[in-house]
């Protein structure tokens, strides 16, 4: 049962994460993106990580989008505005970004649970090699 939530919130969020990408209006975008941190937040409460999963929605969802979406409203944009660019060439750029993104990642995270000695549970320095550690990627 839990295994099935799981694969339902993560086939939620992607999703709402293909309606970010594919929303031809900015407004819609920003609909599909806090819909996809809920999604997000979701899979952190079924992972029992939930200070992570409430760290998500109120920084993200309650911060950064809203911020976006205000942005979006004062800026005004018109359609001859939003720049077009063709789709072979942003699919392109979009999976060398990715590519180096995730070399980078992998490269910085390789040595970093051998640099953190032992410390003492329940301070802020075992949540961060928790969270840098073995929750690096869903982080």
């Amino acid at each position: 049962m839990t295994d099935a939530f799981l694969i339902g919130f993560g086939v939620f969020t992607i999703a709402m994460a293909a309606g970010v990408v594919l929303a031809r209006s900015p407004v819609y975008s920003a609909f599909s993106l806090i819909l996809c941190f809920f999604g997000l937040a979701g899979i952190y409460v079924m992972w029992s990580a939930t200070f992570i999963a409430t760290l998500q929605i109120l920084i993200y969802t309650g911060a950064i989008v809203v911020l976006f979406v205000f942005v979006v409203m004062l800026l005004n944009l018109a359609r001859s505005q939003i720049l077009t660019y063709g789709s072979i060439a942003v699919a392109a750029i979009g999976i060398v970004i990715w590519l180096f993104s995730f070399t980078l990642l992998r490269v910085l995270t390789k040595g970093s649970s051998e640099a953190i000695a032992n410390p003492t549970p329940g301070t802020l320095r075992a949540l961060s090699e928790i969270l840098f550690s073995n929750y690096l990627w869903p982080f």
